[in-house]
């Protein structure tokens, strides 16, 4: 069992591919989250210190930004080093989840397993944000 958050809690993600976000979502409103998606690094940052999210998402194939600069950003950031960081990216592509890593990214799992484990990542990482005991 999935607890609740008590009220809406914020996740960001930085993923441009439409139907991958989509699925986010899906995964993500039943347990009453509402996910904002940011277009690019810059705009990652911004809307993290203004809203203060309980998780964020980073697809390392973004293209037209810097994935691995925005996670640095992130955990260089005072007001929002503590949010938690979940990177995904192609499961062939190793040596980039380990950059991810050591960019300061809390996780970094293969595309396949982050919808799958979405609301258990989210119970693990942003469920100091929700009210009450957590539960998976």
């Amino acid at each position: 069992m999935v607890e609740h958050p008590a009220a809406a809690a914020t996740v960001l993600a930085l993923v441009p591919d439409l139907l991958f976000a989509s699925r986010i979502e899906q995964a993500l409103a039943p347990l009453g989250y509402t996910v904002e998606r940011v277009g690019d690094a810059a705009a990652l940052l911004e809307r993290a210190r203004a809203v203060r999210p309980v998780l964020v998402l980073v697809d390392l194939a973004a293209r037209g930004t810097d994935p691995l600069a925005a996670i640095a950003a992130l955990k260089n950031h005072r007001a929002v080093a503590a949010v938690p960081v979940v990177a995904f990216g192609p499961h062939r592509e190793a040596e980039r989840l380990a950059a991810a890593r050591a960019a300061g990214a809390d996780r970094a799992i293969a595309n396949a397993r982050l919808v799958a484990d979405l609301p258990a990542l989210v119970c693990q990482l942003a469920g100091g944000a929700a009210a009450g005991p957590r539960g998976v």
